[in-house]
């Protein structure tokens, strides 16, 4: 009887020892595989390039804020924008060239996007800016949302609000 007892000890501590062990290797496998595919995954996000979208987002920012003379601006921002984009961006158009000297310096521009869809992006941007009128120059952070819709010819700014300043 004790034989019998100690044989089948022994047989379920090598099936409890082999069981540990296989679970063990598993657990293993599968954390290296999880953080191969992390390393995996952060190699693509480091190498992602700018997309096309956010090369617009940021010609647009940079003729809206940098320019030499106010009277040029518009064309220059008609290029990136739409019609709609055009009536946020100038709301209160003025016929007349500008009396005064207006020169803008865009300072920084950090965007943050989100794909809407296949033909969509949104950015929020923070905007640091320099305006001189008239030899004064005064600064302003603006938070500006921009939204960008894929054309024919490429992306194009759609949409422009300002979503706050100081």
């Amino acid at each position: 009887m004790k034989k019998v007892f100690w044989v089948l000890g022994g047989v379920v501590l090598i099936l409890g020892i082999s069981s540990y062990y296989m679970t063990y290797n598993k657990l293993s496998a599968e954390k290296n595989q999880a953080i191969k595919d992390r390393e995996r995954l952060e190699n693509q996000m480091s190498q992602l390039k700018e997309s096309e979208a956010a090369k617009v987002n940021q010609k647009f920012f940079e003729a809206f804020f940098q320019y030499e003379d106010a009277d040029d601006r518009e064309g220059a921002v008609r290029k990136l924008a739409t019609d709609k984009a055009m009536s946020y961006a100038f709301p209160s158009k003025s016929p007349e060239k500008h009396s005064v000297t207006m020169q803008g310096d865009l300072l920084s521009l950090e965007s943050y996007s989100k794909k809407v869809d296949e033909d969509r992006e949104l950015y929020l941007n923070e905007a640091k800016i320099a305006l001189t009128v008239n030899a004064v120059t005064t600064q302003q952070t603006l938070i500006v949302q921009t939204e960008l819709k894929k054309q024919k010819g490429g992306w194009i700014v759609d949409n422009v609000q300002v979503k706050g300043s100081n």
